[in-house]
């Protein structure tokens, strides 16, 4: 097993996750996400006149995995006294906020695949704070540089001993809205102060103590854990790392061969709740000597293509080297729990092709998922025994 290095959670996701689990095998884990806040500063304030009606934090909420949800879940907003800066931050990085004085805070009964949003009270004071500024003209509000200053952004916290974790959308929906109203109105009006277009990032904590990975603490190293069972787990980086010597040494016994078909599988994984399903697919990435997934020259990252796909090409000095434009990945059965999928091509390739045999880090992702990186975008897990993990080899012998 391999704790990813240099796990970049900055901004590129859209999301972040918030809240924890507890886990014989994983530990406790935390998830904090942290954001910058924004608004329109072509917007007009408030007027002099206005009256203050109430002010609300929200969450928009896109994904969520956990168990009893008929027991309710707690979240908290907490200050930034601490910047977000321009720079890119890891899923071990973490900014300091106060943490004794949540600006928002509730108790809420989550739904399970449907949409949900988290609505709080905005604190009294900073609310009274805010609607000062904004119907005084305050600087703080001529523009974003100066509001930063004065709110440098949010920690958004749950609860690991809950067992539940959030994937909140940083945008629109997520952030503070004061509603106020004038004398003329009928109706309340809103000034967001929200997350739309904000830097934002995820900071995972995990405390494996008491379980099988509690030496699992170098970023970059591979492990080998003792017991009878891997994992791998979403947000805290944590991948299965397939040593392929193994499968060099076999085909070195060979000569002479045809392979019919060569098939990869990863599981029955262990049981899991309804509503804390591992990611479907597994891409099965190249690894570096220092379990960092290869990227070509072109900066193309890695990994096992598709059946007959092309496994490897020739750079411009006529050099092979492996192609990266078809990946393929293990696909979960959900009747049966396992993860296969044919490498047929790929085990030809390092037979026949020149392909050059790396070890394989086995990341949840979907290769068609156009960017997106749901590794980082929940805290989703599966657990295997390690004797079900096998390749299966189906080959005939060329008579000549």
């Amino acid at each position: 097993m391999v704790l990813l290095d240099s796990f970049n959670t900055t901004s590129s996701q859209g999301r972040i996750i918030v809240g924890g689990d507890k886990s014989d095998f994983f530990g406790v884990t935390e998830a904090i996400g942290f954001s910058r806040l924004s608004f329109n500063p072509g917007a007009s304030l408030l007027r002099e006149d206005a009256i203050f009606d109430s002010a609300k934090f929200s969450i928009n909420v896109s994904n969520l995995e956990g168990e009893n949800f008929d027991q309710p879940k707690n979240f908290q907003v907490h200050r930034l006294t601490q910047a977000l800066l321009d720079t890119t931050y890891y899923n071990f990085d973490k900014l300091d906020y106060d943490a004794e004085n949540p600006i928002a805070s509730g108790s809420f009964i989550l739904k399970p695949d449907t949409v949900n949003t988290l609505t709080m009270d905005l604190d009294s004071d900073l609310a009274a704070d805010l609607f000062g500024k904004l119907t005084t003209n305050d600087p703080v509000f001529s523009n974003i540089f100066t509001f930063r200053e004065y709110f440098k952004g949010i920690a958004i916290k749950g609860n690991p001993d809950e067992n539940i974790n959030i994937s909140a959308n940083i945008g629109g929906g997520t952030g503070m809205t004061i509603y106020y109203h004038y004398d003329e109105d009928t109706v309340s009006r809103t000034y967001p102060i929200n997350t739309i277009q904000s830097r934002h990032f995820t900071h995972v904590n995990n405390d494996p103590s008491g379980t099988p990975l509690e030496n699992v603490m170098e970023r970059g190293q591979s492990f080998d854990v003792p017991g009878d069972y891997l994992g791998s787990k979403s947000g805290l980086g944590l991948l299965l790392k397939l040593d392929t010597s193994p499968i060099q040494e076999f085909l070195d016994t060979l000569a002479n061969v045809s392979f019919n078909q060569v098939q990869l599988e990863i599981g029955p994984i262990a049981d899991y709740p309804e509503h804390r399903t591992p990611h479907n697919r597994l891409l099965m990435y190249f690894s570096t000597d220092n379990n960092r997934i290869m990227v070509r020259s072109d900066g193309a990252l890695v990994a096992v293509q598709q059946e007959n796909a092309n496994q490897t090409n020739q750079d411009s000095q006529g050099n092979v080297v492996p192609a990266v434009s078809n990946q393929t990945s293990l696909i979960l059965d959900t009747e049966s729990r396992v993860f296969r999928n044919q490498v047929t091509s790929y085990i030809n390739a390092l037979y026949r092709s020149g392909l050059e045999r790396r070890d394989l880090l086995v990341y949840p992702r979907d290769p068609n998922s156009q960017g997106a990186d749901h590794f980082k975008r929940s805290l989703r897990e599966y657990q295997v025994r390690k004797d079900h993990i096998m390749l299966k080899v189906y080959y005939t012998k060329v008579k000549r």
